[in-house]
């Protein structure tokens, strides 16, 4: 079995200038002004497409049921590819 031996002082203190405060928070201060510029962007990109969306997915009266239709351009073609 292993022994071990204790030091008088378990917990030895590391004392952090305070010079090196200031680039953390500016490196802080950086990283989340990304973070809130790539949500901002998202959130962009998102109520754009949303809209296009929108606009593009609105029925018109003649598609509203999905059935087909014979409508005036269909009848020419009819008439014309007749043999």
């Amino acid at each position: 079995m292993r022994i071990r031996t204790r030091s008088a002082n378990p917990a030895a203190s590391v004392a952090v200038p305070s010079s090196s405060a200031a680039p953390e928070l500016k490196r802080r201060r950086f990283l989340f002004t990304l973070g809130l510029g790539s949500v901002g962007a998202a959130a962009s990109v998102s109520a754009s497409v949303s809209t296009l969306v929108d606009a593009t997915a609105a029925p018109t009266e003649d598609s509203t049921d999905g059935r087909y239709r014979v409508t005036e351009h269909v009848r020419d073609y009819y008439r014309t590819a007749k043999l």
